[in-house]
């Protein structure tokens, strides 16, 4: 945490960044105040945890459970299980996929923190990049650009391949890869989580 408010105060103003910034209660206090304008962004879990086979199986082969991954897990549906479940007992604890994203779920609590899925930024970007345009300017008024322009500014900016972590870009990936055994597995462990973040209505997926 220390680390964390340290970096936070290393900021300049005008700085852009981004971070996997854990809502410790310090955190969310520092990022809620009027010197940050904070944005939210979360993605499908059911995604993430498909994606996070492939980069640690395939994209990072130093990660730390990269060798338990490639030569302990013999099947993508073993890998995926893993994803779901964590690995509690393993050198390096990995918890489950709700427990992981139980570090982050305050931030939906702060009005001053503007929540975005990231699909919407595949499937309705323009929308999206105006509600991001939207609440730049409650926060700072008299902007020098008009909204529509600022809107071409963002959209032309977005270049995925320089993100280490990109590799497709699309959403939905889990239906080719959930089998109803990892489905039933999932919403034991975090139905309520979907439910909470938006991409379900109840348990009926």
């Amino acid at each position: 945490m220390d680390e964390a408010l340290a970096y936070l105060d290393s900021l300049r103003p005008l700085d852009v960044t981004a971070a996997h910034l854990l809502a410790w209660p310090p955190v969310v206090e520092r990022v809620c105040t009027p010197a940050f304008i904070p944005f939210f962004i979360y993605r499908d879990p059911r995604d993430v945890v498909v994606s996070h086979v492939f980069y640690i199986a395939e994209m990072l082969p130093d990660h730390h459970h990269h060798k338990y991954y490639a030569e302990e897990l013999h099947s993508f549906d073993e890998r995926l299980m893993v994803s779901i479940l964590g690995l509690p007992d393993a050198d390096v604890e990995f918890p489950n996929i709700a427990e992981r994203f139980s570090f982050y779920t305050d931030w939906l609590d702060r009005s001053e923190v503007l929540k975005l899925h990231f699909e919407d930024f595949i499937h309705d970007r323009r929308a999206t990049l105006g509600k991001v345009y939207d609440h730049f300017s409650t926060r700072v008024p008299n902007l020098p650009i008009d909204h529509e322009t600022a809107l071409d500014i963002l959209e032309t900016s977005i270049n995925p391949q320089k993100s280490p972590t990109f590799r497709s870009g699309r959403t939905g990936e889990w239906k080719k890869y959930f089998t109803e055994e990892h489905k039933r597995i999932f919403k034991d462990v975090a139905g309520d989580l979907l439910i909470r973040l938006g991409y379900e209505k109840d348990q009926n997926w």
